[in-house]
């Protein structure tokens, strides 16, 4: 029987909970490989619960291009069902620290001068050098699977019943990396299944079968990884259940069309398309995301088989998920290939059926949902999402009134999650110094005149911002002014002034009855710059940007533990009423 909605977590029947979100691959830690891991998470995850928080969002964990690491962006990914395996620890892997002799070996071999020094230079870097990680961790991940197959022990036991578990969407997963490693090592072929051979384009043929056949021990290394990376977010989310929601995890709207997802199932998607946004009044020219759309009748012709078996991927190891472009569930705006965004349309999605869909496996996981409802909103569509049990996502940044001044606190909806900015825009402190709009400038992005322009219509945004803190009484006169004095002094002035006003935004954000209060790690840290820019590939350093603190600085820092302690003050007054 279909569920009445999706799964609330008891804590939110009558209360409110709060959080922080992360980047999982900025975190950085003195012990880490250059890249935050599930390690670091874990830790991250263990200051959050000792503050009082009740969740920890992080971006999208799923599967990447494994030959092309510097293809960065997690809502990109090869496959929506799998995970990155950049994200291991590897010296928390029990085949790195068995007494194995290549196990010993490689032990030594990570501890030798010249490795420590190179793990030195990846850790200190200001932004996450993919392919040199992937070159160390690989290095490392084809010894320790060396390893697992000479001195398997009791571990094989659990490594079989993983994959008997995955079954074939997991062996066709690792079926495709072992073959993009194959055209990416010996035709020098771009990565992607569009680029290969003809009879190795069809995952079902005669030529695959015989492929995975002659490489099976290649085939078993890639679903030793995605073990590895089961092992490890296990653990992280053990920790996390000590708090009352847990682990936030994301899912992506789609995949990339060189995927393993489309090459896995290529009739499900329609290839001769891509999903993007019209043209508004903040992309004029619209937005092209360069991901094929699923087909609409072929979501539901398994009955749901496939939808419900990725929700129920992503699920499993979280209290909370995201997801992605909600508004997939009723429609998607459609592009064809080589048109602009102006020439596409926007085609239905058999809502209903895959709402109910989600909220089974909502129930079934014990898994509340939190829809990313930001852009071209379809009129009732929040209202059914509320029915649904499934919270709204909710900016600060885009609370507005039709005057443009910003909503008052209770004008918040309850069924929602409210923070301030996400990871396509600014941090706070750098929306309220125009970075964003600078580095649009710098990059080409806007002429001289437009960036004039959008600086001056910023200003008023944040002015009207100040004065909605200072009428919410979360920031004084004084402190207005402060704020105002460091914006025209530039980008360094009076940082004192920056945390002060994330500080205020967040406690208005706790007054608003929404249910759930994320606060965004890079707000309280005063990042400037960007994760992401939107419309940039190579000309930004897109999901690379390092926190400037490491976890332990992190978990001492007073910005980050008095934000957290206001937010969890002001929660438990209004539960407590």
């Amino acid at each position: 029987m279909r569920p009445p909605h999706a799964y609330l977590p008891p804590v939110l029947g009558n209360g409110r909970a709060w959080g922080f979100a992360v980047n999982l691959y900025a975190l950085r830690s003195q012990r880490n490989w250059g890249i935050g891991d599930f390690t670091d998470l874990g830790t991250f995850v263990r200051f959050a619960s000792s503050l009082g928080a009740d969740i920890v969002g992080v971006n999208p964990l799923h599967a990447l291009h494994y030959v092309e690491p510097e293809a960065a962006s997690p809502y990109s990914p090869t496959s929506r069902y799998f995970r990155n395996p950049l994200y291991l620890d590897i010296e928390a892997i029990p085949d790195f620290a068995s007494d194995h002799e290549r196990a010993v070996q490689l032990r030594e071999r990570v501890r030798s001068a010249p490795f420590t020094a190179m793990l030195d230079g990846l850790r200190e870097a200001p932004h996450v050098a993919y392919a040199r990680v992937a070159r160390a961790k690989y290095s490392a991940l084809e010894e320790c699977y060396a390893v697992f197959r000479e001195n398997r022990g009791t571990r094989l036991s659990a490594f079989r019943d993983y994959v008997e578990r995955g079954a074939e969407r997991l062996e066709r997963f690792a079926v495709y990396e072992a073959l993009t490693e194959r055209f990416a090592r010996d035709d020098g072929r771009e990565r992607g299944w569009l680029k290969w051979p003809i009879e190795f384009q069809d995952a079902t043929g005669e030529t695959v079968r015989a492929f995975a056949t002659k490489e099976r021990r290649r085939v078993e290394y890639f679903k030793y990884l995605q073990w590895l990376a089961g092992e490890q977010l296990d653990r992280v989310a053990m920790d996390a259940r000590a708090m009352s929601i847990g682990l936030y995890l994301d899912v992506a709207v789609g995949v990339d069309r060189d995927s393993a997802d489309v090459w896995f199932a290529p009739s499900a998607y329609v290839m001769g398309e891509t999903i993007g946004a019209p043209p508004d009044a903040l992309g004029p020219s619209g937005q092209n995301w360069g991901l094929p759309p699923p087909d609409p009748g072929a979501l539901i012709a398994d009955g749901g088989a496939g939808f419900s078996a990725l929700l129920a991927a992503n699920m499993s190891h979280a209290g909370a998920l995201r997801l992605d472009h909600v508004m997939a569930l009723l429609r998607l705006f459609c592009i064809p290939i080589g048109s602009a965004a102006r020439d596409g349309r926007y085609v239905a999605y058999p809502f209903e059926e895959l709402l109910a869909l989600a909220s089974e496996a909502s129930v079934a996981t014990t898994c509340m949902i939190v829809g990313e409802d930001l852009g071209n909103v379809p009129d009732g569509f929040r209202e059914r999402m509320e029915r649904e049990a499934i919270l709204s996502y909710r900016l600060l940044l885009f609370e507005r009134n039709d005057d443009g001044s910003f909503r008052a606190p209770h004008a918040y909806p309850h069924m929602a999650l409210a923070t301030v900015t996400t990871h396509d825009l600014p941090s706070l402190a750098g929306w309220a110094r125009g970075r964003d709009l600078q580095t649009r400038a710098t990059l080409g992005l806007a002429d001289e005149n437009e960036c004039r322009a959008s600086l001056h219509a910023r200003r008023i945004d944040v002015t009207r911002l100040l004065e909605a803190l200072e009428v919410a009484a979360e920031l004084t006169h004084d402190d207005v002014e402060r704020v105002h004095r460091a914006v025209d002094a530039g980008d360094d002035a009076d940082r004192d002034a920056y945390d002060e006003l994330v500080r205020a935004a967040y406690r208005f954000l706790a007054r608003t009855p929404a249910k759930l209060v994320l606060v965004q790690l890079d707000d309280v840290l005063g990042e400037r710059d960007a994760v992401n820019v939107p419309g940039t590939a190579s000309e930004y350093p897109n999901w690379r940007r390092k926190n400037a603190l490491d976890l332990d600085a992190i978990a001492s820092d007073a910005r980050v533990r008095a934000c957290a302690a206001d937010v969890h003050r002001l929660l438990h007054e209004r539960n407590d009423r």
